[in-house]
């Protein structure tokens, strides 16, 4: 699994940042990444037939949501991009508060998936399947994170 994360985040690396280029980087990963991060889960799980039938109408469900998340995400980091040169106040007091309205939803979504996961399941292949969202999710969110400049960075470089 590592491996495959490895390689999309490379992937992510690979362009600058800016609003477009994040859209299109965000489209070309989904459209591997989605494929590959259910292969992934699914090996991952191991579940047998009975298990399946069960948690894959969860996962699908969880997915969908998620990708809303993700959406607003990506549109705070497209935001930023556009106004990085030129950032206010205001700006980054709205990005900021909407960054973390986010990773609360995230939070909450995972609590949400992982009970229903629990009961349909056991706790053990909640979390289980948890833990491997999770890793992916922040590797993802790194590999991200690689790509935008801290507010004043460039300032800073030409400073010196």
């Amino acid at each position: 699994m590592k491996k495959i994360i490895l390689s999309i985040c490379i992937l992510l690396s690979a362009t600058a940042v800016s609003a477009q280029a994040v859209k299109d980087e965000v489209a070309f990963i989904r459209s591997i990444f989605g494929k590959e991060k259910k292969e992934l889960i699914r090996q991952f799980m191991n579940l047998n037939q009975e298990e399946s039938a069960k948690f894959w109408p969860l996962y699908e469900a969880y997915t969908a949501e998620q990708q809303k998340l993700a959406d607003d995400r990506i549109s705070a980091i497209g935001d930023y991009a556009r106004q990085y040169s030129g950032l206010t106040d205001e700006q980054a007091g709205s990005l900021a508060n909407r960054i973390f309205k986010n990773d609360q939803a995230v939070l909450k979504l995972q609590n949400k998936y992982f009970k229903k996961m629990s009961k349909t399941l056991t706790p053990l292949k909640a979390a289980q399947f948890m833990q491997a969202d999770q890793y992916i999710q922040t590797t993802i969110k790194s590999a991200t994170q690689d790509l935008i400049p801290f507010i004043g960075e460039f300032e800073q470089k030409n400073k010196h």
